[in-house]
């Protein structure tokens, strides 16, 4: 009896810590962006993308260095990184918001989700929505988005395609798995400073 109820005042005291890591995840992904036309694609891809999401409180944030994007050659990687990002000077691009929406998991563990929020790359903060979804596996997610971003928008000069043309708009998509994790104070500090205002 006596061990029984050790065993109960344990799960009492532990108990609590265990929910409080329930609704912290983090991961780190796979973002990929393309921007004009199947001959004359220019296409950069990142496995450094770094995400933190409270789905209790819907509060995120997620970024990604720029000098980790990798292209087909060199000179591009040069270009990128010197002439259309400055990456010296704008080291990451981030996103840092609320979901505003989610709905049902459905039978296949899939959530549809809407998360509004503020997307800086450049150093241009512009207000955005942006829908993905949500598959759980066990007790990890995963999260799938695309969405389109307007070099425009957030001051890029256009690169030239062999086309002749400018590229003004490029694709991006996230891949992320999602661990439970304790949340990192100065991630979560920045979140909570994230205004609808």
């Amino acid at each position: 009896m006596k061990k029984l109820l050790l065993v109960v005042c344990s799960l009492y005291w532990l108990l609590p810590q265990a929910q409080a890591q329930t609704g912290t995840y983090k991961g780190i992904g796979t973002i990929v962006f393309e921007a004009g036309a199947p001959l004359s694609l220019i296409k950069g891809t990142s496995e450094s993308a770094n995400g933190l999401i409270d789905l209790e409180t819907g509060k995120f944030r997620f970024d990604v260095p720029i000098t980790s994007f990798q292209f087909m050659n060199s000179l591009m990687h040069e270009r990128f990184n010197d002439k259309y990002m400055q990456s010296g000077r704008f080291q990451k691009a981030t996103f840092v918001g609320r979901i505003t929406e989610k709905g049902p998991v459905s039978a296949k563990g899939e959530a549809r989700v809407t998360a509004a929020g503020i997307l800086t790359i450049h150093g241009v903060a512009k207000k955005r929505t942006i829908t993905g979804t949500l598959i759980q596996k066990g007790n990890t997610w995963q999260l799938l988005t695309d969405f389109p971003v307007k070099l425009a928008d957030h001051h890029i000069q256009a690169p030239r395609l062999s086309s002749g043309y400018g590229a003004s708009t490029m694709k991006v998509s996230l891949k992320m798995p999602l661990m439970p994790a304790d949340p990192e104070p100065q991630q979560m500090v920045a979140a909570r400073k994230f205004s609808f205002k």
